[in-house]
């Protein structure tokens, strides 16, 4: 019940967003449909499903496969998307960090839940990188690169 309460929240609030912002739909596949403010999505929950109405359409979705909902600024330069966790060029095996491609002046940082650094290196020469992190204790980390933020469980 909490969940249907926060996106409630989360979609009224997105409706006094800017018209150019689109209230996207992400499923579990990683597939994603936008549907503009301007269309005014009419959002309605049964108890397996969600149905958006529009001015031009209806579409229902299981909420079974559904990830997440976000809203987008198509003009916005700020925010990257990353539409498929599965092309990453960061991988986690439990006791390496692995990134392919990290360009020279990457910088990689590891903080605890408590927000101390533990870990950092500024990647001199572009190319495939990994890090032990054998030496640090069994928890949850943030591990930041390039802009982009990941959770890691070291057990």
């Amino acid at each position: 019940m909490k969940k249907l309460s926060l996106i409630l929240s989360l979609l009224c609030f997105g409706l006094s967003l800017q018209a150019e912002t689109n209230l996207v739909v992400w499923k579990k596949d990683g597939s994603k449909v936008a549907f503009a403010l301007s269309e005014e999505p009419k959002v309605t929950f049964s108890e397996n499903s969600l149905m958006i109405n529009t001015t031009t359409v209806s579409v229902s979705y299981d909420l079974e496969d559904m990830a997440k909902f976000t809203y987008e600024d198509p003009e916005s330069q700020g925010i990257r998307n990353i539409e498929n966790d599965k092309d990453s060029s960061f991988k986690f095996d439990g006791e390496m960090l692995l990134f392919l491609s990290l360009k020279a002046g990457s910088k990689v940082a590891i903080h605890n839940l408590g927000g101390v650094l533990v870990f950092s290196r500024t990647i001199e020469v572009a190319g495939d990188y990994s890090f032990p992190i054998s030496h640090l204790d069994k928890g949850v980390y943030v591990v930041s690169v390039d802009g982009l933020t990941y959770k890691i469980v070291k057990r």
